[in-house]
């Protein structure tokens, strides 16, 4: 997902996306939309949104189910989960739905666990460079969403079987 800023008390989400996978890491299908914050796009020199991007944009009112939808039956996994969780449950409070809850996967965690103290640090390009894993449009939702599905199949194939459980975390979004 993609943000007006960092802190989800005052910031917005202005772009979702979902990447769902099978159990091998191939892709099943995509889902992605710009949001209406209600506000300014933040830092539009990272991410690229506009306030013209997001002039037909819909409110995260009207995308909450279709994302329900996504993340249905789902292991959620992201780069930095904590973070997505965080602006996941502010909004689902603020649009009165409780927000998606069940399994989730940090990538940036199990990749940190997997390769502790590496220098150029955690960030999802960082991670993505160690594993080999191409990032042709960095903090664009689906784009980062493909990213980290590819890093997840790339981290795993990486887990040694004596290593399993990999760090979990539950979503918890209310």
């Amino acid at each position: 997902m993609e943000t007006t800023g960092l802190d989800p008390s005052v910031d917005r989400i202005v772009e979702v996306a979902v990447v769902r996978c099978d159990p091998d890491g191939a892709v099943l299908s995509e889902w992605s939309s710009l949001v209406d914050p209600g506000r300014d796009p933040g830092p539009t020199a990272v991410h690229g949104i506009t306030a013209g991007d997001l002039a037909a944009a819909p409110p995260f009112a009207a995308v909450v189910d279709q994302l329900h939808e996504q993340l249905r039956d789902a292991i959620v996994t992201a780069h930095n989960l904590d973070f997505d969780a965080a602006f996941l449950a502010v909004e689902g409070r603020r649009t009165g739905r409780v927000g998606p809850t069940g399994p989730g996967l940090c990538t940036m965690a199990l990749d940190r666990s997997l390769s502790p103290g590496r220098p150029e640090g955690y960030s999802l390009a960082a991670c993505s460079a160690a594993a080999g894993v191409p990032q042709p449009e960095a903090h664009r939702a689906l784009a980062d969403a493909r990213v980290t599905a590819a890093l997840l199949r790339a981290l795993l194939d990486g887990v040694p079987m004596g290593r399993r459980p990999w760090p979990r975390r539950r979503l918890r979004l209310r």
